[in-house]
């Protein structure tokens, strides 16, 4: 069943990067995957469901890279979260560009990762730096954990949808989304935190 539903993946991904959105419909993609309609959609479901799927997956495979590299490094676990996505987009940018565009419109216009599983999985990966660097006492705690990650994620979605659609490249997704955190953690920094950002930002 996992190598099944594997295939299928493996397949979605394949008609979003060579047809685009438009082409992957659960008929041609059962056909391409080898299995029947009725087992597509018993392993995954709908075409939502399997846009989903990959959404989630490529989420883990980030999730995976920062459980290898960041550390504990308040900082350097913010910034692996930049780093480490956009090397897993490099790796395949014609499929992960397409599944921006797809998630979009599968959320009708709406950016594809700003509401339920993916968000929130999004949203608790700069929770864990945020908490990080308050238990350091690199912030101050005027400024909630909450509101922060919301917001961090907020700093990276934009940038994210604008590589999405091809305006900049991934070089600069990384420029705009660290310049985005930094300038959200100087907000609640103390001073030596805050000398340490404003430097990064220079």
């Amino acid at each position: 069943m996992q190598r099944r539903r594997a295939r299928i993946l493996s397949e979605a991904r394949r008609l979003i990067t060579g047809r685009g959105y438009e082409a992957l419909n659960t008929r041609a993609l059962a056909k391409a995957a080898e299995v029947s309609a009725p087992t597509l959609y018993n392993l995954i479901g709908s075409k939502d469901e399997i846009l989903q799927a990959l959404e989630l997956e490529a989420i883990e495979q980030i999730e995976a890279r920062l459980s290898k590299v960041a550390g504990d490094e308040p900082l350097a676990m913010a910034e692996a979260i930049v780093h480490e996505s956009a090397a897993l987009f490099a790796e395949d940018e014609s499929y992960y560009r397409a599944a921006v565009v797809a998630g979009e419109r599968r959320a009708g216009g709406a950016s594809h990762a700003e509401g339920g599983l993916v968000g929130q999985r999004a949203v608790d990966m700069a929770a864990k730096a945020c908490r990080a660097a308050t238990a350091a006492g690199l912030l101050r705690g005027n400024v909630g954990v909450g509101v922060l990650s919301q917001q961090m994620y907020q700093c990276y979605l934009t940038p994210f949808r604008d590589w999405g659609y091809g305006e900049i490249d991934l070089a600069e997704f990384k420029r705009r989304v660290l310049r985005g955190f930094y300038l959200l953690l100087a907000a609640d920094a103390v001073e030596e935190f805050r000398s340490v950002l404003l430097a990064k930002l220079k």
